[in-house]
């Protein structure tokens, strides 16, 4: 019941929407298309896909740069704008918007754009704006896209509170290079409405990219019928071959894992009913074609009835060339339709771009490329695909800590890691075990006298049980896991370098001293001689902490405990510490024989440098972020032969520990920020 309600609420609104921009055009405020724009009237919803073949309105920017109507590719239908003869990476592409948007109201503006080159471009959406006070330009948008796919840019325009205008342009442009690329379904609306994302009356007399299968038929707009306005789409058949389709081809119309609404209006007057198909055909992994039937309906004669189908692209699909097909289940020599609506179901349902490069495909020459995730992020399909995308090693947030795995004495709850566990072996994925012993996120009850319950003192009883607990509860959890976890943080954050031995007074420490720490190392190995265990630590580039951190593994080894390496937690920020420090860390480090570095938790935070309001000084932040992190990687490299594995904290901006910080590669809506630009191509990234 819910399911029928929710479609005829959609229904409804699309039909709404579709009405409220043909009031629109026939009472002269606005046009879903613009075929001749010079002079027009301010619109609410303007769409140019060029299947006009009109380069008009838009204009080259750039003395040598050349528009013309190209076929060789487009995101829907048959053409595009492509603009080539670049020679200043800001030569480009413009479109007056002056006599077409009406500045009381904010606009969305969304098209698509493509590329040849070899390598990933950044594009870039600005506004030139002339007012009686001067010129000023605006960054809207930018994108890196990477070649041979059609991709969206969107963006937005809000001139309510600009007085005094008197001109407006939009610019395309490509600043990392004079590449040639393509512009096609170049769309403003207003913001309200920006869930619509294709609205064809055909009130422009354009049949707007639609094609029939049988070359032989006939598509043409005609004034016989209409649902609403003036003109309809009328589709002729072949008297040989009557049910043959109508195609709309939407290349790059489709994101995956978004959701999508069609629907348009059915005329013919010839059959008492007629049987019609909706649905969507294309290549999967390149070769087999495929067609899927998303929807039917019976369309009596001489009435309008409207058809109605959804479809959301698989995440992880290799789909391209999507085309959406309207067919007749029965012969008829001819019908119309008109209307015809794609909307954006999933609007605000962020979703990652899969297509992009493969971080740890990237660096699988140097070190395994790790993320910190909690456990929701394994049952989120979104952030499963993305994990899987970029990622070859996993570390659970929080969920093998102590109080997560033996919340009370005894009380062993492996629900959890073991579905983390299960995944990794699912999707080859690499597990990192963190963490046995710690002071914090550890139950009080390990320091509690079990009769008592008051607390542990440093008396020979009392350290008999916590050292029976310790070892009980580090042989449980990596005995549970042997052969599984391929590298354990076994003690963390036990060095504190404001105190004259350096060893921080937690319970630990102050109940058994730094016999815990060989203890713990012992025990691990004990549980799986093969897993490889780490100390780790945050702040290991400053000198003092880090020489304690030094003096402290370089002493277990010594005395022959098993420990295989130093776990560098890296939260840092723009400020501190430089990168010769973490290069100063690796070097010292490196020095005892034997001795991995895993880089454990890296973020960057940028929050404290922020300032609220000024969107181009923040970006500038993320594009020091992206340098710094650049900078941190090339050292990392340098040193493959002792860095063997490299994990960020956290999956994206929001899930950071660091709230309300922008520290990670991806932002909250999976989008790759400049950081992790930086790691694939940093020629992508802006200077300033």
């Amino acid at each position: 019941m819910k399911s029928y309600v929710y479609k005829k609420l959609k229904r409804f609104s699309i039909m709404a929407l579709a009405i409220l921009f043909l009031v629109a055009t026939l009472i002269g405020i606005g046009s879903t298309k613009v075929s001749k724009v010079s002079g027009a009237t301010k619109k609410n919803f303007v769409e140019f896909n060029f299947e006009n073949k009109l380069v008009a309105p838009f204009k080259a920017s750039g003395k040598s740069t050349t528009l013309k109507i190209d076929s060789t590719a487009a995101a829907e239908g048959t053409f595009s704008l492509f603009i080539s003869g670049r020679k200043q990476a800001n030569d480009g592409v413009l479109l007056d918007v002056t006599n077409i948007i009406d500045y009381s109201n904010e606009y969305t503006i969304t098209l698509y754009v493509y590329h040849k080159s070899s390598k990933p471009q950044r594009f870039v959406v600005s506004s030139e704006i002339e007012t009686k006070s001067g010129k000023e330009s605006k960054l809207l948008c930018e994108k890196v896209i990477m070649p041979n796919s059609w991709k969206k840019l969107d963006a937005s325009l809000n001139l309510t509170e600009l007085k005094g205008i008197k001109k407006v342009w939009l610019k395309v442009y490509v600043p990392t290079s004079t590449t040639n690329f393509y512009v096609d379904l170049f769309t403003l609306k207003v913001s309200e409405s920006s869930n619509l994302i294709k609205f064809e009356s055909f009130e422009d007399k354009s049949i707007a990219g639609f094609i029939p299968q049988d070359k032989k038929c006939k598509l043409s707009v005609s004034k016989e019928k209409a649902y609403q306005g003036t003109y309809s789409i009328k589709f002729q058949q072949t008297a040989k071959k009557q049910n043959t389709a109508v195609n709309l081809p939407v290349k790059g119309t489709f994101e995956k894992g978004k959701s999508y609404s069609i629907s348009f209006y059915v005329y013919q007057p010839i059959l008492k009913s007629l049987n019609l198909a909706v649905g969507v055909r294309f290549l999967e992994n390149g070769k087999n074609t495929k067609e899927i039937v998303l929807g039917k309906v019976t369309v009596p004669k001489n009435k309008w009835t409207e058809v109605f189908a959804s479809y959301t692209p698989s995440l992880d699909s290799k789909i391209k060339d999507f085309v959406i097909f309207i067919r007749p289940l029965s012969d008829i020599s001819y019908y119309y339709f008109d209307n015809f609506t794609i909307s954006d179901d999933s609007l605000y349902s962020a979703v990652p771009d899969l297509d992009i490069p493969s971080l740890c495909d990237k660096y699988k020459n140097y070190f395994k490329i790790g993320v910190a995730v909690p456990y929701k992020a394994l049952t989120n399909p979104i952030d499963v695909a993305l994990i899987k995308r970029h990622f070859n090693s996993i570390t659970p947030e929080n969920e093998m800590k102590p109080e997560a795995l033996q919340p009370y004495e005894g009380g062993f709850n492996f629900s959890i890691s073991d579905e983390y566990m299960d995944f990794c072996k699912k999707n080859g994925i690499a597990i990192r075990g963190h963490t046995l012993v710690w002071h914090q996120q550890t139950p009080s009850w390990f320091f509690q006298n079990p009769q008592t319950g008051e607390k542990l003192t440093n008396s020979e009883k009392d350290k008999k049980i916590l050292l029976e607990r310790l070892k009980k509860h580090i042989q449980t959890v990596v005995g549970r896991y042997k052969g599984k976890v391929y590298a354990w943080d076994v003690v963390n954050e036990a060095i504190d370098e404001n105190q004259p031995d350096g060893f921080r007074r937690s319970d630990w420490f102050n109940i058994l001293g730094p016999e815990y720490i060989e203890k713990a190392f012992i025990w691990a190995h004990e549980a799986d001689p093969k897993a490889k265990l780490f100390y780790n630590d945050y702040n290991t580039e400053d000198p003092y902490k880090r020489e304690y951190i030094y003096n402290l593994i370089k002493s277990l080894k010594a005395k022959g405990i098993p420990i295989h390496g130093v776990g560098v937690q890296c939260h840092i920020s723009l400020n501190w510490p430089d990168v010769n420090e973490i290069e100063e860390t690796i070097k010292l480090f490196s020095k005892i024989p034997g001795i991995e570095i895993h880089f454990t938790e890296i973020d960057i935070s940028i929050s404290k440098n922020m300032v609220e309001g000024d969107d181009m000084y923040n970006r500038s932040l993320l594009i020091e972020q992206a340098k710094k992190l650049e900078k941190i990687f090339n050292v990392l490299k340098k040193y493959k032969n002792v860095v063997k594995s490299v994990t960020f904290w956290g999956l994206k901006d929001d899930y950071s520990w660091l709230q309300g910080d922008f520290p990670l590669l991806f932002d909250k809506d999976y989008q790759p920020k400049f950081a992790f630009w930086s790691l694939i191509d940093p020629s992508v990234v802006p200077e300033q």
